[in-house]
């Protein structure tokens, strides 16, 4: 049976721990120093500088240490400092998963670990449960305590992924330097805490523990896979007539899918007009939600993430007015616009001064602070549009993003991120793609076709020896990424 040990007071009222000292738990949350260089997406052959910033982390069982991903990302160099213990020590990424914001890291050195208890990983907490929030923010160097109470638990776009997954808001403050930290009710980890809304107050958002369970599960191979996605995007069925017309009337609940998208596990399977009645038997509501606990329902979605990649899913469903059912084994889904970290350094090729690279997230943020505002039309209508539906089922999307001038691409200077269409004529649906066709060309032209309809021309004798002169010029060190050298070899 569990007992309450000896209470601390941080200044927010008596905090009680559950089943260890509070001088352990203490000692379990970390403040993390990183010291990191990201690459610069709008000139991908360039890093923009060393930056250092701090976060937290929770020790769990197996010298194992938990933080967000955003607070290591693109590092170069991690320590780790524990409250009790003024060194600083050198850390290692185990693991780093982007599209749920976690992360694992570990200290080689054994001294690190001594005498410090790891927390435990508890159950998902409900509405109106009070939890503490520790960790180290910003304007301070001492560990911080606050309380807190959860006030929703729904599914909702990850800040540093967009990824839709299960999400608990709390009424504690989560402030830069908190990230990474650990979550706690009766002294077990339920939460990490992960974002806070800037323009409100004491609304903070933490990764709970079906996401973090998953995370851990999925590294059991030594390999980090990712979340799976059934790939089809659904509408409600609230309308009577609609459902009259799809001839489900005499069902309960359903969604009915407006598209199933390319390359993904219920293509060819499923098809738009197909309503989904319920998902390993658990009926959805004409909604899109499910019976979850209690009075509480979460998106149909939550059914997907619980599961690993290569797992299956049963989907009953009506085509037609006649009930079916399939097994779907699921895989990664990868949007039109590819999610941040994609590539551990961005791809790239340059062609007679015009560069190429692929369409991500990243790139989309070198348009600044507000890249939602500033970014063209043209890359949003992939991300948010209906350019999303991948219609001409590319594998990626292919971007022009600047011409360094020269002799041989006068009247195209002005030319500037147009997403490329056609190659020689050609569809362009990968980077390889159009790498392959530029790199092997023999005609005596090279014609680039971008979907605003531009057609840029160049002559290609002597292609070769120019472009290395405009490399020289612009002190560009490659005319191509280290995976584009490697492809050509």
């Amino acid at each position: 049976m569990l007992k309450k040990c000896k209470c601390l007071l941080f200044g927010v009222g008596m905090i009680f721990f559950y089943s260890q000292a509070a001088a352990d738990v203490r000692d379990a949350v970390l403040k993390v120093y990183v010291t990191s260089n990201s690459m610069d997406y709008y000139r991908p052959w360039q890093s923009l500088g060393s930056t250092s910033m701090t976060g937290s982390a929770t020790i769990l069982s197996g010298n194992r240490i938990l933080t967000n991903a955003h607070v290591i990302s693109d590092h170069t160099f991690i320590q780790l400092r524990k409250v009790s213990d003024p060194q600083k020590y050198t850390a290692r990424v185990l693991a780093i998963a982007y599209d749920c914001d976690l992360a694992l890291l570990t200290v080689d050195d054994p001294k690190f670990f001594e005498g410090v208890a790891s927390l435990e990983l508890g159950d998902l907490p409900k509405i109106q449960d009070s939890v503490t929030v520790i960790g180290y923010p910003e304007g301070g160097d001492k560990l911080s305590v606050t309380e807190g109470v959860v006030s929703r638990i729904e599914i909702t776009p990850y800040v540093q992924s967009n990824r839709q997954l299960l999400t608990v808001q709390i009424d504690a403050a989560v402030n830069p330097g908190n990230s990474g930290g650990p979550v706690l009710q009766r002294g077990k980890l339920v939460g990490i805490a992960m974002q806070g809304m800037a323009e409100s107050q004491n609304i903070g958002y933490m990764i709970p523990p079906p996401v973090i369970r998953h995370f851990l599960n999925d590294l059991e191979d030594g390999k980090y896979d990712g979340f799976p996605a059934l790939g089809v995007e659904v509408n409600n069925t609230e309308n009577h007539t609609l459902r009259e017309f799809y001839k489900i009337h005499e069902q309960k609940g359903g969604v009915l899918i407006s598209k199933v998208m390319p390359m993904s596990p219920s293509y060819g399977v499923l098809q738009a007009g197909d309503v989904i009645l319920d998902l390993d038997k658990i009926p959805i509501g004409v909604d899109g939600t499910f019976q979850f606990r209690d009075s509480e329902r979460l998106g149909l979605a939550h059914i997907i993430n619980e599961k690993q990649l290569q797992q299956e899913v049963k989907v009953t469903y009506v085509r037609e007015g006649e009930v079916k059912t399939v097994t779907i084994a699921l895989t990664p889904f990868v949007p039109m616009v590819l999610p941040p970290k994609f590539f551990s350094k961005p791809q790239y090729y340059i062609y007679g001064g015009l560069v190429f690279t692929v369409v991500s997230i990243d790139l989309l943020k070198a348009w600044g602070p507000k890249w939602w505002e500033q970014a063209p039309l043209d890359v949003l209508y992939y991300l948010a549009g209906t350019g999303r539906l991948n219609e001409k089922e590319r594998k990626e999307l292919i971007i022009m993003t600047q011409v360094l001038p020269d002799n041989i691409n006068v009247g195209y200077h002005n030319y500037q991120n147009e997403i490329v269409a056609k190659v020689n004529g050609v569809e362009i649906k990968a980077f390889r793609d159009l790498v392959s066709i530029l790199h092997n060309s023999k005609d005596k032209y090279t014609m680039i076709e971008t979907e605003n309809n531009l057609k840029i021309i160049l002559d290609t004798n002597g292609i070769d020896k120019v472009t290395q002169e405009i490399l020289q010029r612009n002190n560009i060190p490659s005319q191509y990424s280290d995976d584009v050298g490697k492809w050509l070899k």
